[in-house]
């Protein structure tokens, strides 16, 4: 893998935080699925996050080992960003109730989901 590729792969785990791989194409295009690589170009490489990105610990735990949660203002800004709905249900899982973020997300899924005619 070539370091064009690499760097592709880390611009996009940067801007895509819960992304755990890749597809960068020869022409070093990069994206979140599959399918949409192979559309692009046959020729493409699946990077995966644990091998171009050092495992860093985002947020520094709180006294009870639990690591602290983000900030309104960043899940809301990350889900108008966001592209991918698997990314914001998986907030939602993880037990994210504040109304402000919870809206953010209904928000942006509803902009990301195929309105049906």
């Amino acid at each position: 893998m070539n370091q064009n590729i690499k760097d592709s792969a880390i611009d996009v785990f940067e801007r895509f935080p819960l992304a755990k791989e890749v597809f960068v194409t020869t022409d070093e295009q990069a994206f979140l699925k599959e399918d949409r690589a192979r559309m692009h170009d046959k020729d493409f490489v699946k990077v995966k996050r644990s091998e171009v990105m050092s495992e860093e610990k985002e947020t520094e735990p709180t006294k009870d080992g639990k690591p602290a949660k983000k900030s309104a203002e960043e899940l809301i800004a990350f889900a108008s960003t966001c592209e991918l709905t698997e990314e914001l249900d998986a907030i939602l899982e993880s037990g994210e109730k504040r109304a402000t973020v919870v809206a953010a997300i209904a928000a942006r899924k509803e902009v990301l989901t195929p309105k049906k005619d």
